[in-house]
């Protein structure tokens, strides 16, 4: 078997960490167990708790934990059990996803450089829509076709790739 490409471990190890400091949110945690293990086309990585089972699929950490696995390529799910534990099995593919093109900026139209600016500068569609005098509707429209024209699944990947090229968006 080859060993684990040095990318793909950094990522797992930064997967792993997120979600073990996800389940301390919770009260009542004896024990974490993290398991990793390599199937044909990716790394399995498996943490399980023996808390309350209290962890929120909808909770904000747990979004931040499926955002940095979906830039991976990869998927995250939960298992919660109330009064037995929380169990959150994530796959990531071994071949890292391609990288989107910095030229990909150069497709987007004025209005959508500025609202991405302010998502690289860490705002909330409501303090987009303010800032630039637009409804949050749409801002909405304007996220969605930056995600869509720069090819990357999350806010926080857009904003990366601008900050990369930052000269661009001025």
């Amino acid at each position: 078997m080859s060993p684990l490409p040095s990318d793909i471990a950094h990522a797992a190890r930064a997967v792993a960490r997120g979600g073990v400091l996800l389940m301390l949110e919770q009260d009542g945690i004896g024990r974490i167990r993290v398991q990793w293990k390599l199937t044909g086309a990716g790394l399995l990585i498996s943490l399980r708790d023996d808390g309350p089972g209290g962890l929120a699929a909808d909770a904000l950490t747990m979004h931040r934990l499926a955002d940095r696995v979906a830039s991976l390529g990869g998927e995250v799910s939960l298992d919660v059990v109330p009064g037995w534990g929380t169990h959150i099995t994530v796959e990531l593919p071994l071949t890292a996803r391609e990288a989107p093109s910095a030229d990909a900026l150069h497709a987007l139209n004025p209005r959508e450089l500025q609202v991405l600016e302010q998502i690289t500068e860490g705002h909330r569609n409501r303090n987009i829509a303010e800032a630039l005098q637009i409804s949050e509707h749409t801002v909405k429209y304007h996220v969605r076709r930056i995600l869509e024209k720069l090819k990357v699944d999350s806010r926080g990947e857009a904003a990366a790739l601008a900050r990369g090229t930052r000269r661009s968006l001025v």
